[in-house]
């Protein structure tokens, strides 16, 4: 017996494949990771270190992100985009764990500008990753 269903797809790759699942659940623990901390950082940089902290742990968090965002591709094209994509990843999570210990405003600081560059290469890299994970289909 022929399987209609595969002889219809025209012996198409799966749109969805195993590595496509895997960079669906590292979009979810990014953003999850990231926009939890965006309001909550500085907030807790205000009541640590007065109100001039609040902006900051945002500005610095910003300009990080556009600085790494710009400087992501030279890092991909040394290194990779999964490794780009893991350094990302760990640039944004693990620094958190400093705001636990002090509440400096040089050390909120830091940590936003690591966060930053974190969040920057994770969506520049992770995107151009997601795209070469996602087969090739004709338009027809």
């Amino acid at each position: 017996m022929i399987n209609s269903r595969a002889e219809g797809a025209g012996s198409r790759p799966p749109l969805v494949t195993r590595p496509l699942l895997l960079r669906f659940v590292s979009i979810i623990g990014a953003s999850t990771s990231f926009y939890l901390l965006l309001s909550v950082v500085p907030l807790y940089a205000e009541v640590c270190g007065g109100g001039y902290a609040a902006g900051l742990a945002t500005g610095a968090l910003m300009l990080a992100t556009v600085g790494g965002g710009l400087a992501t591709p030279r890092f991909v094209a040394r290194f990779g985009y999964r490794l780009a994509l893991v350094a990302g990843q760990v640039l944004l999570g693990t620094p958190t764990l400093v705001l636990t210990a002090s509440g400096s405003t040089v050390w909120i600081t830091a940590v936003c500008v690591v966060r930053g560059l974190g969040f920057a290469f994770t969506v520049v890299a992770g995107g151009a990753l997601t795209a070469s994970l996602i087969p090739a289909r004709a338009p027809w």
